[in-house]
């Protein structure tokens, strides 16, 4: 056994859910003995028996799920996202999601159809009709199968920003107009009694809303 502790610089993470994320992400790899991510700092602190897994190992592993180890993306220049296949509808390139967004944003009738053992894009084109569309058995997920709207589609008729704990636009532009709150916390304390932060599965996107949110708020 030959063990190495690592920190690494994790991008992309911006509250509790997404150290979490990446964590659990790492609950599949085998040669992990202590792991902690701090979305506060950006980073990760990993120990690893080095004759199970490598550092490159668990770099390449870490950036196959949302959150990304800078150094390592920096040399491939984001060229994974070529890789992608386009929307079968409007052929527009979308973005990786992870499965677990599936239960809680498909209508219970398509979530039992579907074949899980597969990897999951969903189509950012504001116009086009498909949510999610796959890249092995070739599945396509409808807007119409989906049991809340995606905010960015055109045909949203709700504009909601954090899924996790149903905040929209015209509720955030109250918040900060009236009541002067403009942090993310103070905003969801303000509707919600319990504020939750389940972005990787309630958020269809499988993203934190933060930096959405502060655009949102800058903007208004």
């Amino acid at each position: 056994m030959s063990i190495k502790t690592i920190v690494l610089p994790i991008k992309g993470m911006s509250c509790t859910s997404c150290s979490r994320a990446v964590e659990l992400h790492l609950d599949k790899l085998d040669g992990i003995i202590n792991k902690s991510v701090n979305h506060t700092s950006n980073s990760g602190e990993f120990t690893i028996d080095e004759s199970i897994l490598t550092q490159e190992q668990l770099i390449h592993f870490i950036n196959q799920g949302h959150y990304k180890v800078e150094v390592f993306e920096s040399q491939k220049k984001d060229t994974n996202i070529k890789h992608l296949p386009s929307c079968p509808l409007c052929k527009v390139v979308g973005s990786k999601v992870p499965n677990t967004v599936l239960r809680s944003n498909l209508k219970a009738d398509i979530y039992k159809r579907i074949i899980l053992e597969d990897h999951f894009i969903i189509c950012m084109n504001p116009i086009c009709s498909t949510a999610y569309y796959t890249t092995i058995h070739h599945q396509t997920i409808k807007i119409s199968d989906l049991k809340r709207e995606l905010y960015f589609k055109k045909s949203s008729t709700r504009n909601i920003i954090c899924y996790c704990n149903n905040v929209d636009t015209k509720q955030i532009n109250e918040a900060v107009k009236i009541h002067q709150l403009t942090n993310w916390e103070s905003v969801m304390s303000h509707y919600r009694a319990k504020v939750i932060e389940k972005c990787e599965t309630l958020n269809p996107t499988g993203l934190c809303c933060r930096d959405l949110f502060e655009k949102v708020v800058k903007q208004i």
